[in-house]
Order: structure tokens, then sequence, then C-alpha cells
């Protein structure tokens, strides 16, 4: 059996990807708390060219991957594709944990589930919207029971990090004045426009096979007929749920009880509540519509805020457990 990843504080801390929207969280997060900079190294793991980046309000060189020692960190956060197998094997092999943030990585065990024990070596910090969804769905799923779910996730510029409320404020002014727009980071307009996942930008495309994946996984229920579509619109922050929820029963006012009663979840009676400017500034679910539609099915209108943020917070929060930072 693996030891358990103890008394490792004060070692490098390696973000693998650190100019991409989730390594952006991820900085903020650490920086939050406090980690001193001294501490954090920035790689680049889809470039052989170093770049400047920043941390805690400092300029920062972002290295290639070759340049990590893998052996002297005590946590690698994977915040992009591409990364390097043997650079992951030679970490855990001293000792340190990796933190999958892409749902990209073999063998990886999920936060939240059983699977992920003390002795994880490589854990996996569910998308965002994963745990947007948990956060709408276990409730419901521990008092009630699901028997199928479908939901439409509009999802904000902000999932993109400060270069993605950038390129959306800078499209809006650009098309105003009848100028090209820049598409560094969406791949194409999104100011005025609608983008489908299987345009979104690379790294989210197709995520949601992922996030439904996860959803099962976290809910325990394997075999749960769900089905996830997204969307990117042309909102700086506010994430919006349109969910067909069909319980196991009849139990309208049950659901609206387990919601009340669970963490990080508000209903709302207030009937011009709505808009996903309305969603909560930071983390948390803000129920704003429920509507019971017959034959045991509800439907939902759910907000919420920062799932990025949220993400990052709880990479943070496991290396925390894990006794690495």
């Amino acid at each position: 059996m693996a030891r358990r990843i103890t008394d490792r504080t004060g070692r490098r801390i390696a973000i693998l990807g650190a100019t991409s929207p989730v390594g952006a969280h991820l900085k903020a997060a650490l920086a939050d708390r406090g980690v001193p900079g001294e501490r954090v190294e920035l790689f680049g793991v889809q470039s052989d060219v170093a770049v400047l980046s920043e941390y805690d309000g400092e300029a920062r060189l972002v290295q290639p991957p070759a340049e990590l020692d893998p052996t002297a960190c005590s946590v690698l956060f994977v915040c992009e594709l591409g990364h390097d197998d043997a650079i992951l094997t030679a970490a855990t092999a001293s000792g340190a944990l990796v933190v999958d943030m892409t749902g990209s990585i073999s063998g990886a065990r999920l936060a939240g589930t059983d699977r992920a024990t003390p002795e994880t070596r490589i854990v996996a910090v569910p998308h965002p919207v994963t745990t947007l969804l948990e956060g709408l769905l276990a409730p419901l799923h521990a008092a009630i029971g699901l028997a199928r779910v479908s939901a439409f996730v509009l999802r904000p510029a902000s999932d993109f990090g400060e270069p993605g409320l950038e390129e959306l404020r800078e499209q809006t002014v650009r098309l105003l004045r009848f100028e090209p727009t820049p598409t560094e980071i969406f791949g194409r307009q999104l100011a005025f426009n609608v983008v489908p996942e299987h345009l979104f930008p690379s790294g989210e495309a197709f995520t949601a096979t992922r996030i439904v994946r996860e959803c099962r996984a976290l809910l325990g229920a394997p075999e749960l007929p769900l089905a996830v579509t997204q969307a990117l619109v042309p909102s700086f922050f506010g994430h919006a749920v349109a969910a067909h929820v069909e319980l196991k029963r009849p139990a309208l006012d049950e659901a609206l009880a387990a919601w009340r009663d669970a963490p990080g979840v508000s209903v709302t009676v207030d009937p011009e509540i709505g808009a996903t400017l309305d969603a909560p500034e930071g983390p948390g679910i803000l129920l704003a519509r429920v509507d019971d539609v017959g034959a045991s099915t509800i439907l939902v209108w759910a907000l919420g805020s920062e799932a990025g943020a949220s993400a990052a917070a709880r990479a943070i929060a496991l290396s925390a457990e894990a006794g690495v930072l």
C-alpha cells in the first residue's frame, strides 16, 4: 500500500499549464491562501518557448516542461492538456501529489468518490460544471432519487479567465466601431453570439462527456440517464442551468426542502430574480425557478457563479488535506 503523503510542505509547487484559464484560477487560489511565490513554479505544457505570466501580481517566467524537476515538488497541478506521463510518474514515485484539473490522466481517482483515499497519488478534480450540477442534483438524489436528467448549461466568458473577459470586452468595443475583432481566446466572435460546445476553444470542446461521467460517479449512480449540453454566451459572469429533472416519485415539496437544507444552495421566491446577473457573487447555487411539469418531472432554472474559482479552491483544499501545502 502506498504511504500517505505527509511532511512535504515547503517544497516546490508546480503548475503545468500556468497560462491556461484553469491555471489562472489556480494561481489566484494559491495566492489567496498565502502560498509564497518562491514555492510556486510555472510551466507551459503546450509550449517549448518560455513566456511571461504573473503570480500574485509579480511577473514570472513560464518555463518549458523540460525544466521541471518533479522530484523537487510536493504537488503538481495539471491545468492543461498535453502533460508528460514520464514527469507525472517521476513525481508520484518521489511521493508528490498530482492533481489533475483536466480529466485526462489515466488512473486518476476522482475527488469526492470512495476511490480517492488519503493514499491516492493522482487525484482528479471535477470539471467546474460538474461541481455546479452536483450541487444541484445531489440533494435530490439523496432525498428522493433521480430517474432521468437533461441539463443545458450556459457558460460565461469568465470560464476562460481574465484573457476571456478582456477578449469579450474588446470584441464588443471593436464591433461597435465596425473593426475586426480579436479571436485568440475563443477562436471566433463571442460578442453578440452564442457558441455551441462543439465549437468551444481547445481544451473545452466536447467536455460534456467528462461532465456526465463525473456526475454519475459523484452521485453514485453509474446508470443514471443524464444528458448535458453546453453553450458559451456573451456574458462576462454568471452560469445558468436549465434542467428537466425526472424524480423517482412525485415530490416537489420534498425537493424544495432538500435544496433548502443543502449547504451552498439557496431558493428564492422572488419572481423578478433569474437573470444571469442575479447569480451569487461567490460559490453557491441559486434556485431561481422550479416548476412542476407533471409525471414526477420538475423544470429547474438555476444560477451559479465562479465555477472555475470553486474548482481551483477544491484543488487547494485537497492538497492541504494531503499535507503538501
